[in-house]
């Protein structure tokens, strides 16, 4: 009888998706910082506001009452205790291990006008990020359910107090199966330990929804940034420019419309220099069709006439062809 090896599951890499705003971008690449997430802030109203059970034959459902004063059952209590007191103490990082998602690229970086972020994972079997060098931080992989609850008896099992570990894994590492497609990883962290806080303008709800709570990142442990095919020339420019001197790579996002969307990348070196592939438009990074590879885009012509589409609006092109030649020659 064969003898079976345990598969241990590796991770290539985790990523990051970014929206192209102006202060993420810029905390992120000039002032080397990363926001954690607070649960109050999170796009998921159920998400950390699980169903909460008891023993259905013990006290915890009933209230009590002391010189005209009512007290909350222990059910209404705990929810209070759990969630505004231990819950909110925490931030997280969420990464995933997807950057092919056509979804995410539209929910998380903004309709493909951000970027994508690659970190380093320096050991493969242990999902272990440094964002600044010496410091290992654990990504912990989300568990999605079906039945969103917890059981506060057994989660009190051995003690009076709830330690965080069992928190940590009835809550921040689980969600909803609808949620499934993201594949997601999550870093967490005390929001006490954070580098800098910025608070929000206007206070819209008790609770911290719009704090930002940021933390120290090293641009060392990126090891590649994905333009979406939306991102602007600026942003990209910028980001280019801030990381002059690091090690990362730079990649183009491109899509297939034959493959329901289908995401791939290519290096921007692919395009010559890097001002050669800033002047191109956003039409350019999408296919009809997988056959028609990046390097069959280009059909040199010897005149405009040679151009199959040019006596339709011959107008139109003479001056797209004088302003890219302008801009060429600058």
């Amino acid at each position: 009888m064969g003898t079976e090896k345990k598969k241990i599951e590796q991770l290539r890499t985790l990523f990051k998706y970014v929206s192209d705003s102006p202060k993420i971008i810029d905390d992120i690449f000039l002032n080397h910082k990363i926001r954690f997430t607070q649960p109050a802030a999170l796009n998921d109203p159920l998400e950390f506001n699980p169903a909460i059970r008891f023993d259905p034959e013990g006290d915890n459902f009933k209230r009590f009452k002391y010189n005209e004063i009512t007290f909350p059952s222990i059910h209404d209590w705990e929810r209070l205790n759990l969630i505004e007191q231990r819950i909110n103490n925490f931030g997280m990082l969420s990464l995933t291990d997807n950057p092919y998602s056509f979804e995410m690229w539209c929910h998380y970086a903004n309709g493909h006008n951000g970027i994508l972020i690659e970190f380093n994972i320096p050991d493969k079997s242990k999902p272990t990020l440094q964002l600044i060098e010496g410091v290992n931080l654990r990504a912990h992989k989300v568990k999605y359910v079906r039945d969103y609850m917890i059981n506060m008896d057994r989660l009190y099992q051995g003690g009076n107090s709830i330690p965080f570990h069992k928190i940590r894994d009835a809550i921040f590492l689980r969600k909803t199966l609808h949620w499934r497609y993201e594949r997601e990883y999550r870093i967490i962290r005390q929001l006490t330990e954070c580098d800098t806080y910025k608070p929000p303008a206007q206070r819209t709800s008790y609770r911290d929804r719009d704090g930002l709570y940021l933390f120290p990142l090293s641009l060392n442990c990126i090891s590649s940034i994905i333009f979406g095919i939306n991102t602007s020339q600026e942003l990209k420019r910028k980001i280019i420019k801030s990381c002059n001197g690091t090690h990362i790579n730079f990649l183009q996002a491109i899509v297939f419309k034959d493959l329901q969307n289908k995401i791939d990348f290519i290096p921007i070196d692919q395009f010559g220099t890097i001002d050669k592939y800033l002047e191109q438009l956003p039409q350019i990074f999408t296919f009809d069709s997988i056959e028609r590879k990046y390097k069959d885009l280009y059909i040199t012509v010897n005149s405009l006439n040679e151009i199959p589409y040019y006596p339709r609006q011959p107008n139109d092109y003479d001056e797209f062809y004088k302003k890219q030649l302008k801009k060429r020659n600058k």
